[in-house]
Protein backbone atom coordinates (compact mmCIF):
# COMPACT_ATOMS: atom_id res chain seq x y z
CA UNK A 1 0.00 0.00 0.00
CA UNK A 2 0.66 3.28 -1.25
CA UNK A 3 0.12 6.29 1.23
CA UNK A 4 1.06 10.06 -0.38
CA UNK A 5 3.64 8.65 -1.73
CA UNK A 6 4.59 6.40 1.18
CA UNK A 7 5.47 2.61 0.58
CA UNK A 8 4.25 0.23 3.34
CA UNK A 9 4.79 -3.09 2.98
CA UNK A 10 7.22 -6.09 5.05
CA UNK A 11 9.88 -4.55 2.97
CA UNK A 12 9.99 -0.45 4.08
CA UNK A 13 10.40 0.77 7.95
CA UNK A 14 7.42 1.24 9.91
CA UNK A 15 5.00 4.11 9.76
CA UNK A 16 4.55 5.74 12.47
CA UNK A 17 1.25 7.25 12.72
CA UNK A 18 0.80 9.73 15.63
CA UNK A 19 -3.18 9.68 16.94
CA UNK A 20 -4.36 13.31 17.30
CA UNK A 21 -8.01 12.13 17.49
CA UNK A 22 -10.15 14.23 19.44
CA UNK A 23 -7.62 14.75 22.44
CA UNK A 24 -7.86 18.29 21.53
CA UNK A 25 -10.63 18.66 22.82
CA UNK A 26 -11.93 20.90 19.92
CA UNK A 27 -9.22 23.49 19.95
CA UNK A 28 -7.23 23.73 17.30
CA UNK A 29 -4.38 25.44 18.92
CA UNK A 30 -3.71 22.61 20.96
CA UNK A 31 -4.05 20.30 17.53
CA UNK A 32 -1.50 21.76 16.12
CA UNK A 33 0.80 21.81 19.39
CA UNK A 34 0.36 18.09 19.08
CA UNK A 35 1.46 17.88 15.59
CA UNK A 36 4.59 19.89 16.15
CA UNK A 37 5.27 17.21 19.25
CA UNK A 38 4.69 14.51 17.10
CA UNK A 39 6.62 15.57 14.08
CA UNK A 40 9.76 16.34 16.51
CA UNK A 41 9.10 13.04 18.08
CA UNK A 42 9.35 11.45 14.46
CA UNK A 43 6.16 10.60 13.14
CA UNK A 44 5.62 10.80 9.30
CA UNK A 45 1.41 10.61 9.56
CA UNK A 46 -1.08 12.11 12.04
CA UNK A 47 -4.22 10.39 11.97
CA UNK A 48 -7.50 12.68 13.19
CA UNK A 49 -10.77 11.58 13.94
CA UNK A 50 -13.74 13.97 11.70
CA UNK A 51 -16.82 14.58 12.98
CA UNK A 52 -20.29 15.96 11.95
CA UNK A 53 -22.02 14.70 15.01
CA UNK A 54 -25.80 15.24 13.62
CA UNK A 55 -24.77 12.73 10.68
CA UNK A 56 -22.95 9.97 12.97
CA UNK A 57 -25.46 9.99 15.84
CA UNK A 58 -29.30 10.04 16.44
CA UNK A 59 -30.73 12.61 19.10
CA UNK A 60 -30.92 9.67 21.27
CA UNK A 61 -27.22 10.22 21.79
CA UNK A 62 -28.04 13.23 23.31
CA UNK A 63 -29.29 10.44 26.62
CA UNK A 64 -26.60 8.65 26.78
CA UNK A 65 -23.42 9.51 29.33
CA UNK A 66 -20.22 7.18 28.97
CA UNK A 67 -18.74 5.87 32.40
CA UNK A 68 -15.98 8.16 32.07
CA UNK A 69 -18.03 11.25 31.24
CA UNK A 70 -20.35 13.32 32.97
CA UNK A 71 -22.42 14.50 29.73
CA UNK A 72 -23.66 12.40 26.76
CA UNK A 73 -21.92 11.41 24.02
CA UNK A 74 -23.43 13.65 21.66
CA UNK A 75 -21.76 16.50 23.41
CA UNK A 76 -18.52 15.22 24.10
CA UNK A 77 -18.33 14.67 20.35
CA UNK A 78 -20.35 17.79 19.72
CA UNK A 79 -17.62 19.67 21.76
CA UNK A 80 -14.27 18.08 20.35
CA UNK A 81 -15.37 18.05 16.79
CA UNK A 82 -13.63 20.70 14.67
CA UNK A 83 -15.12 23.03 11.85
CA UNK A 84 -14.21 22.38 8.37
CA UNK A 85 -11.94 25.51 8.10
CA UNK A 86 -10.05 23.92 10.99
CA UNK A 87 -9.73 20.58 9.69
CA UNK A 88 -8.78 21.88 6.49
CA UNK A 89 -5.80 24.59 8.41
CA UNK A 90 -4.88 21.51 10.46
CA UNK A 91 -4.49 19.16 7.41
CA UNK A 92 -2.30 22.44 5.79
CA UNK A 93 -0.56 22.32 8.89
CA UNK A 94 0.31 19.22 8.92
CA UNK A 95 1.59 19.13 5.60
CA UNK A 96 3.60 22.19 5.59
CA UNK A 97 5.90 19.93 8.19
CA UNK A 98 5.81 17.49 5.50
CA UNK A 99 3.70 14.90 7.16
CA UNK A 100 0.94 13.04 6.13
CA UNK A 101 -2.66 13.97 7.24
CA UNK A 102 -5.01 11.18 7.49
CA UNK A 103 -8.57 11.15 8.75
CA UNK A 104 -11.13 8.55 10.80
CA UNK A 105 -14.55 9.68 9.00
CA UNK A 106 -17.43 8.89 11.53
CA UNK A 107 -20.24 9.63 8.98
CA UNK A 108 -20.69 10.11 4.91
CA UNK A 109 -20.90 13.05 5.14
CA UNK A 110 -16.94 13.43 7.24
CA UNK A 111 -15.69 10.61 4.39
CA UNK A 112 -17.17 13.32 1.82
CA UNK A 113 -15.53 16.11 2.96
CA UNK A 114 -12.19 14.28 3.68
CA UNK A 115 -12.73 13.24 0.01
CA UNK A 116 -13.10 16.50 -1.38
CA UNK A 117 -10.09 18.02 0.37
CA UNK A 118 -7.79 15.33 -0.75
CA UNK A 119 -6.85 13.13 2.20
CA UNK A 120 -4.56 10.41 0.80
CA UNK A 121 -5.95 7.91 2.69
CA UNK A 122 -8.86 6.93 5.31
CA UNK A 123 -8.70 4.86 9.02
CA UNK A 124 -11.50 3.52 9.99
CA UNK A 125 -11.55 2.76 13.73
CA UNK A 126 -12.28 -0.69 15.18
CA UNK A 127 -15.99 0.76 16.60
CA UNK A 128 -16.49 1.22 13.17
CA UNK A 129 -14.73 -1.66 11.11
CA UNK A 130 -18.55 -3.80 10.88
CA UNK A 131 -20.00 -0.54 9.92
CA UNK A 132 -20.56 -2.08 6.30
CA UNK A 133 -22.77 0.50 4.99
CA UNK A 134 -19.85 3.12 5.70
CA UNK A 135 -16.91 1.07 4.55
CA UNK A 136 -18.53 0.68 1.09
CA UNK A 137 -19.03 4.54 1.05
CA UNK A 138 -15.30 5.19 1.98
CA UNK A 139 -14.60 2.25 -0.51
CA UNK A 140 -16.02 3.42 -3.03
CA UNK A 141 -14.04 7.01 -2.77
CA UNK A 142 -10.97 5.28 -4.04
CA UNK A 143 -8.21 6.16 -1.60
CA UNK A 144 -6.39 3.23 0.71
CA UNK A 145 -7.80 2.37 4.21
CA UNK A 146 -6.28 1.30 7.55
CA UNK A 147 -9.05 -0.84 9.07
CA UNK A 148 -8.51 -0.85 13.07
CA UNK A 149 -9.93 -4.29 14.33
CA UNK A 150 -9.54 -3.72 18.03
CA UNK A 151 -12.87 -4.35 18.84
CA UNK A 152 -13.69 -6.83 16.77
CA UNK A 153 -13.56 -10.75 15.75
CA UNK A 154 -11.93 -12.08 12.33
CA UNK A 155 -16.12 -12.90 11.63
CA UNK A 156 -17.12 -9.66 12.57
CA UNK A 157 -14.75 -8.09 10.01
CA UNK A 158 -14.76 -10.99 7.12
CA UNK A 159 -17.41 -8.64 5.27
CA UNK A 160 -15.72 -5.43 5.84
CA UNK A 161 -12.85 -7.02 4.26
CA UNK A 162 -14.66 -8.72 1.64
CA UNK A 163 -15.94 -4.57 0.85
CA UNK A 164 -12.61 -3.67 0.41
CA UNK A 165 -11.11 -6.29 -1.66
CA UNK A 166 -14.06 -5.65 -3.97
CA UNK A 167 -13.00 -2.37 -4.79
CA UNK A 168 -9.16 -3.17 -4.85
CA UNK A 169 -8.29 -1.11 -1.69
Amino acid sequence: MKIKGRQISDDNYPLIIAEIGINHQGDVNIAKHMIKEAFKAGAECIKHQTHFVEDEMTSAAKNIVPPNAEVSIWEVIEKCALSMDAEIELKSHTESLGMIYISTPFSRKAANFLAEIDVPAFKIGSGEADNLPLIKHIAEIGKPVILSTGMQTIENIADSVSILEQYNI
